[in-house]
Formats: C-alpha cells, structure tokens, sequence
C-alpha cells in the first residue's frame, strides 16, 4: 500500500513541478543534461510521515514518537523550501541541529537509568574513570564523558543528514540506498525484537520503491533535499530507537557500527570528499561533482551501472549488519576490512578511468 500510494504521489507531483517550472536546470556541476522535475521527496515523505505516526507500536514513550516525527517534519518542511528557493545555510544547520537535539533529548528521558554511563563506558576514546564519568545517579549527563557521548551522536545525526543529501546526486542512488538500508533495519528489527524499528524502515523501503518507479535511470524526477535530508535522519537514528527497545539485550555500540555499515558506501564517499576538499581548500558547500560515483559517470559509465554498484556495495553493508547483530561480532573487522578494500578500488578504479579519458 506504501509503496502504491509512494507512487502515485511521485507522479501528482511531477506534473505539479512540470506545470509551475519547477525545474532542475542542468549546469557544469550536474551530472544531468535535460530540464529535470525536482520535489520527488515531496511527494513520498509525507506519506513516511503519516505511517510512522499512524503505524508506531506500543512500548516506546510518546516523546520519542513526538520527536523522530518532529524532526522529520522539520527537515522535510526547512528542505521543500530550499528545494523552491534555496535557504541560507545557517538556517538549514540550525533546523538540523534542533531535529538531532529534540530525538537526543527524548532519547535520553527515555532510556532506563544506567543506560548513558554504559554506553559512554563502552565507548573506546572515552576512559571509564570515575571522576571522568559520574555514577548515573550523580550526575550521568553532564559528566565530560557523556558530553562527548552527546557531541558525537549529534554530529553522527547531522552528518549522515548532509552526506545523504550530497549522494543524491545521479539517477537512482538515494533511492535504492533508502531500499536496501530499510529492508536491512526492517530485518534487523524481526530479528532483535524491535517492533518500532521493523515499521518505520518497512514503511521508508516501500515509500522508496514507489519513488524509483520515477526515479530509476534514465529519472523522471529527482528527489530533492525534502527527500535526501529526513532519510538520513530515519537512518541516523534507527540505531538509536533499536537501542532504546532491546535495553540491555545487545551492546548499544553494536546498532550504531550496524548503522554505519547498511551505509557504508554513502558514508565513505561522503567522508572521502569532503575531507579531500578541505585539503585543497575548496568550499565544501558549494556544488561540485567531485564524488567518486560522480567522478564514474563522468568517466563514461551510466547512472544506472554506477546506481548498480552501489546499491550491491550497500546490500554487502545491509547483510553485515544483520550479521552483527545476530551475534557474529568477530565479523565485524572482516566487514570493515571489505568496505575499506572496496572503496580504496573504487575510487583507484575511477582515477584510472579518468586517466584513459585524458
């Protein structure tokens, strides 16, 4: 039905864009080369919306609900704003900010007490010293190792936004990225019991597949940042509320390494770029087509090869995950030993096709 209903809004909104000129022009950093309708998020996020409140389970405080909806609300209408008329990046940091915080916030007041010390404790950077981190009856949050727990999580939450928004950049690739990464929670959650998790990713990876139907290369819409920026909060945060279900059942660092890993392609092209931009000074926010799978299409492969790619690349990632999280953490290193492998190929695999084009 999601899917269905994904579908046909994708198409109302198409001929909407296509009527009032709502248009992306294509220009030297487009990957793109005819007048393309944008807003394809517009179209099915609403309908995530509308599942997630309508479908959540019982057995999660309201609060956190009224947040993981609130947050997605916010990006969705800060971003159909910036897909219109484009916004000043200081407003769209700060609506990304408050989302993180407000879903932090309730993630907090919703975990049991205990919870935060185990997890910072956990944490590898962070040394378990008493007078580093307090006792969770004396002061859990405000401890300097659960303000670095904090500060981490936040950036997690606000940099897999971004990273999400700059994949979406070639025909295909966010949206079959949003189909493997939920079918991936969908069976993570069957598998840990998380009934919250199990909805709201079945619910992203239909609403998905009903954008692709428009979406697939060659695409006859694009999905717009009211799209890319609420899936990278659904999938920053998913870890998140598994943690809060299955308290205590499995290490909390466990769903986070599992969310990192369903995106794995994303995260690494993403990181890869933005750090070898800041090395040649370029400005990281303004438009480029500098991304290895961007680099690929330019290199003569299509869309569609390249969506390919990287849509088996996150289907390994999804499987790992789901791995990990049934119990085989001594496949963890070899998973990540895999990612780093793959990436480091891909993005020599595109240096030398760049090279043969010269």
């Amino acid at each position: 039905m999601v899917a269905l209903l994904s579908a046909g809004a994708v198409r109302v909104v198409r001929l909407i864009a296509l009527k009032r000129a709502l248009l992306d022009q294509p220009n030297d950093r487009s990957s793109h080369t005819a007048p393309t309708p944008r807003l394809g998020g517009a179209a099915f996020v609403p309908i995530v919306i509308l599942g997630v409140v309508l479908a959540w389970p019982a057995g999660l405080p309201m609060t956190v609900k009224v947040a993981f909806s609130g947050g997605m609300l916010g990006l969705y209408l800060v971003s159909l704003v910036d897909d219109i008329r484009s916004l000043p990046t200081g407003i769209r940091f700060a609506v990304q900010f408050a989302a993180a915080g407000g879903f932090l916030a309730a993630f907090y007041f919703a975990c049991p007490a205990g919870t935060v010390a185990g997890m910072v404790h956990a944490l590898p950077i962070v040394p378990s010293n008493p007078e580093v981190l307090s006792p969770p009856a004396t002061g859990e949050f405000w401890s300097l190792g659960t303000f670095v727990f904090w500060s981490l999580l936040t950036f997690w939450i606000v940099g897999v936004v971004n990273v999400y928004n700059f994949m979406d950049g070639i025909d295909g690739l966010a949206g079959v990225q949003a189909v493997v990464a939920g079918s991936a929670w969908s069976v993570i959650g069957i598998v840990v019991g998380s009934p919250a998790v199990t909805v709201v990713a079945t619910i992203v990876a239909a609403a998905a597949v009903g954008f692709l139907t428009l979406n697939w290369p060659p695409a006859k819409i694009f999905m717009g940042d009211a799209g890319s920026t609420v899936l990278g909060f659904v999938f920053s945060t998913l870890p998140l509320i598994a943690c809060l279900e299955r308290h205590g059942q499995r290490k909390p660092f466990l769903f986070l390494c599992a969310g990192g890993l369903i995106l794995w392609p994303f995260l690494a092209d993403g990181t890869f770029t933005l750090l070898r931009r800041l090395s040649r000074r370029e400005n990281i926010f303004q438009a480029h087509r500098s991304h290895v799978y961007q680099r690929l299409v330019m290199s003569g492969l299509g869309h569609r090869t390249v969506t390919l790619i990287y849509g088996a690349l996150a289907l390994v990632g999804g499987i790992g995950g789901v791995l990990l999280l049934l119990g085989f953490e001594i496949s963890l290193g070899g998973i990540i030993g895999l990612a780093i492998t793959a990436s480091i190929s891909i993005w020599l695999w595109a240096v030398r096709r760049e090279s043969s084009r010269d």
